[in-house]
C-alpha cells in the first residue's frame, strides 16, 4: 500500500478580496513561512491558512521524494486520471532556484475549483504549495499565487508537529515513533521511517467542512480512498465513541498486498471530523490491539 498522498461555496465577483498583508507568518509544524494574503488566518486542520468566508486555502505540504520523482508524475495524464485537468504550467526563478507552478482545475460537490500549484525541492524532498479557491473566484488567484511565493525555509524554526494539531494521541508503551507531519497528519511508524514496511498509524482532522448525509456510508467511501483503499474489503464495522465524538470504527483488509487496516472516523457537530488509521502486514491481531489502544486515546486538545 502506497502510505504517501481537499477540498474547499460561495459565487463572488468584482475587485481582488485578498489584498496582500505584509508579515511573514510561521506555518505551524513546518520550518516555513509565509506572508498570507489578508482574511487568511492558520489552520488547525493542516499546515497552512485559509479563509473559510471565501472557501479559499493555501497548504505546504513536505513529501520525502525527489522533486524529479514528483514532477514526473504531475503530467496532464496523471492529474486527469484523478479527476484534474491541467491548465497550464510554467517554470520561474525562486528561492535562489527553480520552481514549477501549475494551474489545476477539479470539480467537487458542484462546484469547480482552482488550484495553483507550486512544487519545488531536491533530491531528497519536494515541497508543495497549494492554493485553491473556486473558479467564481480567480480574480484573487493573484494575490494567492504572490503569497505561496512568499513562501521561506528557516531551519532554526521549530516544526514540532504535536504542536500543530489539534489534539494528542499516547502512543506511550508502544514502539511507535513520529516519522513525520504532512497535511495536517501526524504518523508514526515503529521504525520512524516513511516510508516504511512496518506497522503505522496515522492520525488527522478534516481539511476542509463538510455536511456528511449518511456517516456509515462516508467511512465506507473513506477507506476505499486510501492509497490502495479500493481493492479493501471491509469486514467489520461498529459504531464508536471516542472522546464524546460518535463515529465508526471498519476492520478492512487490503486485497493487493494482504494488510489490515483499521479505520475510526470520529464527526463532530460542526461538519468536521477525524480521522486514525492503523496499517499492518505482520502480527495482524496483536497491532490490531494496538491500533485500537492508540485510537481509543484520542483526545481533542
Amino acid at each position: 500500500m502506497n502510505k504517501l498522498k481537499f477540498l474547499i461555496s460561495l459565487l463572488f465577483s468584482g475587485s481582488s478580496l485578498f489584498a496582500q498583508t505584509s508579515k511573514q507568518i510561521q506555518i505551524p509544524g513546518t520550518k516555513y513561512s509565509m506572508v498570507p494574503p489578508a482574511g487568511f488566518v492558520a489552520s488547525s486542520n493542516f499546515s497552512g491558512f485559509q479563509n473559510n468566508v471565501a472557501c479559499a486555502s493555501i497548504m505546504v505540504s513536505e513529501l520525502p521524494a525527489p522533486v524529479s520523482t514528483i514532477n514526473n508524475g504531475l503530467t496532464a495524464d496523471a492529474l486527469k486520471t484523478k479527476g484534474m485537468t491541467l491548465i497550464e504550467e510554467k517554470s520561474v526563478d525562486f528561492n535562489e532556484g527553480k520552481a514549477r507552478i501549475l494551474k489545476i482545475s477539479q470539480p467537487a460537490n458542484g462546484t469547480v475549483y482552482l488550484k495553483q500549484m507550486l512544487v519545488f525541492g531536491d533530491s531528497l524532498k519536494t515541497v508543495m504549495v497549494n492554493g485553491i479557491y473556486p473558479e467564481a473566484s480567480q480574480t484573487n488567484e493573484a494575490a494567492l499565487l504572490d503569497a505561496m511565493l512568499s513562501t521561506t525555509f528557516d531551519k532554526n524554526q521549530n516544526d514540532n508537529p504535536l504542536d500543530a494539531v489539534n489534539f494528542r494521541i499516547d502512543v506511550s508503551g508502544t514502539e511507535f515513533k513520529l516519522a513525520k507531519y504532512m497535511s495536517g497528519s501526524i504518523i508514526y511508524t515503529k521504525d520512524g521511517k516513511i516510508p516504511t514496511n512496518k506497522p503505522m498509524f496515522i492520525a488527522g482532522g478534516s481539511i476542509s467542512k463538510m455536511a456528511i448525509l449518511d456517516r456509515r456510508v462516508f467511512s465506507i467511501e473513506r477507506l476505499r480512498k486510501l492509497p490502495g483503499g479500493e481493492s479493501a474489503t471491509v469486514e467489520k464495522i461498529n459504531e464508536v465513541e471516542i472522546d464524546k465524538l460518535p463515529g465508526y470504527a471498519i476492520l478492512g483488509h487490503n486485497d493487493s498486498d494482504s494488510s489490515t487496516i483499521y479505520q475510526v472516523i470520529l464527526f463532530t457537530d460542526t461538519d468536521d471530523y477525524y480521522i486514525l488509521i492503523g496499517i499492518a502486514k505482520e502480527n495482524k491481531e496483536e497491532n490490531l490491539a494496538l491500533f485500537k489502544k492508540v485510537s481509543e486515546s484520542f483526545r481533542r486538545k
